[in-house]
């Protein structure tokens, strides 16, 4: 030890701003090379105690590798009165201030790795998580790994080292940790055992299967971290060693087995993340991620690239016709709200698709046909009889029958007969597929399957309807659908948020404009929400906002007008068709094969700057797609398109300034903190605007929990 080193050491310690309640110098019984408490009591280390006494406790505790116990003498008399304490604390409670110093070295802030927004680790188990433990970026410096092998020591040898005379190997799933085995190398070489064990590496689950399993006794397994602890336990089963030749180093308190087996197991910091499923995966391979962050791509929406007018078409077709509606509940008992809500009624009324229906029926209709299937509901019962009339008067069938999904077990069918199944409106078609399975013993003749309008949430499940309905042993049957959408999952869960946050049967909405509170009431009901499905803007929040001339993805010849579910059908099937499309080029798709997080250009909230347009982004789009907070510039801009929404509230030009403040306050729409804070400064500004208006943003503004989050680490 240098001259004067320990005197600097307890110095140190006294920095302050917190000054502590003792200083304890802990040396080891074993170590005959250097006695701490004749370096504490020498002429180098008065200055110190000069400058402790009487103020800070100054004690010595000597610790016994080999039994564990400790014991404390007091270098300053002043506090001889407390020597009980002392004692309690430094000899009796071992335990508790060994655990204190792991959780300062393991501070969760170092070694809890969270990934970006949009992503998850995909761990070498297999498993995904968006928090990763790296408990070797807390191992900064020797005196750190010193008291960490010191830790791992008293838990595994101290009062049973006989146990491990054998012991001829250590395992690490990483060479990171290897400093803490040689650590422990050292210290039973103090304690006697001066034949040293081997270190090896495993690489977690890569190279698990290539470790023999070892004799009894001859080895211990050091695992560098795990939040399931499941790398432990498949140890100790396949290689069946006993508990204690198993040591997690970090592990969550969350941990459901072994986690006594940790030697220490931490809180996962609170953290709010965007919604919607993790993009990618950040795979970890043995103990290494991936090489590079990637700067986040923003996709820009332009009409060369992402248009599709055969998706979008019956949306314009309609527009104001009643045949869409947005988050409403089908008129039966138990259903829930639909995202995309189609009126299988007013569709198969619409003169559209009555010219498709009777093209499909002359051009499929087998002769052969007799039986025409439909699922249980109004509208595909409608649909129905209006195909046997059709066959009937146009065909020239006979002996036609009309049989529902419920009686379709009990029916007498003619095997080699054609079949006809009728649906007006489906999902993922769960109902459509009890049909094809309740027909597979009953029918083995031609079948036509004709759909009105199918609904999904990615355009993958659009292909798995047809697929599974087309399959036949001998012939694939047909399958005609008058349209199709596929919407993703944030159209829903936006406006399930905003009833369950805003809505709540025992909120009194007498005070809110009356347009506002109409619209709370019918959300989610079996009324129709139409004009009312965005929030409404104005002075007085009475004027529904308007799709303006020259929206790039419908014809020019649409009449301007109040569209809200056609425009935002519209918004989400470019935005799932942006994500999923593979023939998009990759710097058009809204995702990425590599690993970036990829968002939404902000400057899309000013290319389509009609209110109804950037209130439809802003529902489609994920929170992870609208999550600036890691890019400064996009973030600013985005600042600045609110608040110049804000400026001119009461103006056409404002109209989507609620749908902005909504989606900040149920963090669909995420900024930087000093720029969230700019937000929040001009909504908190009072006077000026009308009173109705102030009200409403009052009320949408009441959820003003910052968006500031820990900020996301890679290793490298």
């Amino acid at each position: 030890m240098t001259r004067g080193s320990l005197d600097e050491l307890m110095l140190a310690m006294c920095k302050g701003p917190h000054l502590p309640d003792a200083v304890v110098v802990v040396g080891l019984a074993e170590d005959t090379i250097v006695n701490l408490l004749l370096e504490l009591r020498a002429d180098t280390s008065l200055v110190a105690q000069q400058r402790l006494q009487g103020r800070i406790p100054l004690l010595f505790a000597k610790f016994n590798l080999t039994t564990g116990v400790v014991r404390a003498t007091l270098l300053d008399k002043t506090f001889k009165t407390r020597m009980t304490e002392f004692k309690s604390v430094v000899e009796d409670g071992v335990r508790d201030w060994i655990h204190s110093g792991l959780q300062a070295v393991f501070d969760p802030k170092e070694v809890v790795l969270r990934a970006p927004p949009g992503y998850a680790y995909q761990k070498p188990s297999g498993g995904r998580s968006e928090l990763f433990l790296k408990p070797d970026l807390a191992l900064k410096s020797s005196a750190i790994v010193g008291f960490v092998g010191l830790a791992l020591f008293h838990k595994l040898f101290s009062g049973r080292i006989r146990r491990f005379a054998a012991l001829q190997t250590v395992f690490v799933d990483t060479m990171a940790i290897s400093p803490i085995a040689y650590g422990l190398r050292e210290l039973l070489e103090l304690c006697g055992y001066k034949q040293p064990f081997h270190i090896e590496s495993f690489h977690s689950y890569g190279g698990f299967d290539e470790v023999r399993r070892p004799f009894k006794g001859t080895s211990l397994c050091l695992i560098s971290a795990s939040t399931s602890m499941s790398l432990h336990e498949q140890w100790i089963t396949k290689k069946e060693v006993a508990v204690d030749d198993v040591v997690t180093l970090l592990t969550l308190s969350s941990a459901k087995i072994f986690k006594d087996g940790a030697l220490l197991a931490i809180d996962a910091p609170g953290y709010r993340s965007s919604a919607g499923p993790a993009q990618l995966s950040i795979r970890i391979k043995g103990e290494t991620f991936l090489p590079e962050q990637e700067s986040s791509k923003k996709v820009l929406l332009t009409d060369a690239h992402h248009r599709s007018d055969d998706e979008v078409a019956h949306f314009c077709t309609f527009a104001g016709k009643q045949v869409f509606d947005v988050f409403r509940r089908p008129p039966r008992g138990n259903s829930k709200p639909r995202a995309l809500y189609v009126d299988g009624a007013m569709l198969t009324l619409q003169p559209e698709f009555l010219s498709w229906l009777d093209a499909r029926l002359v051009q499929s209709v087998k002769a052969a046909t007799r039986v025409i299937v439909y699922q249980d509901d109004s509208p595909s019962m409608d649909m129905a009889t209006y195909v046997l009339e059709f066959c009937r008067t146009k065909l020239r069938l006979e002996d036609l029958k009309l049989i529902s999904t419920s009686a379709l077990p009990t029916a007498d069918l003619d095997k080699d007969s054609g079949v006809v199944v009728c649906a007006a409106v489906v999902g993922k078609g769960s109902q459509l597929l009890e049909i094809s399975r309740g027909l597979r013993d009953k029918h083995e003749g031609p079948r036509l399957y004709i759909v009105g309008y199918q609904v999904s949430e990615t355009r993958s499940e659009l292909l798995a309807l047809d697929a599974n309905l087309k399959h036949s042993k001998s012939v694939p049957y047909e399958v005609a659908k008058f349209g199709q959408a596929a919407i993703g999952t944030q159209l829903g869960a936006s406006f399930a948020s905003e009833v369950g946050t805003y809505y709540p049967p025992s909120v009194d909405l007498s005070s809110m404009p009356k347009l506002l509170a109409m619209r709370a009431k019918i959300l989610g009901t079996t009324l129709a929400a139409n004009k009312m499905v965005f929030l409404p803007h104005g002075e007085r929040v009475d004027s529904e906002m308007r799709l303006r001339a020259g929206f790039a993805y419908w014809p020019n010849s649409y009449a301007p007008q109040p569209c809200h579910p056609e425009v935002i059908a519209t918004v989400a099937v470019l935005l799932q068709r942006a994500r999923e499309h593979e023939k998009l080029s990759e710097e058009r798709r809204l995702s990425s094969a590599s690993f970036r997080h990829v968002v939404l250009a902000p400057e899309n909230f000013t290319r389509f700057n009609d209110g109804v347009l950037q209130a439809a982004l802003l529902r489609c789009a994920y929170p992870s797609e609208l999550d600036y907070r890691g890019d400064h510039a996009a973030s600013d801009f985005m600042k600045s398109v609110i608040l110049r929404a804000l400026s001119r509230a009461t103006q056409e030009s404002g109209e989507a300034t609620l749908e902005f403040l909504l989606a900040l306050a149920q963090h669909r729409l995420l900024l930087s903190e000093p720029h969230l804070k700019e937000v929040h400064a001009v909504i908190a500004e009072q006077g000026g605007r009308p009173a109705a208006l102030q009200r409403a943003i009052d009320f949408i503004s009441r959820l003003k929990a910052s968006t500031l989050t820990p900020k996301s680490k890679m290793p490298f």
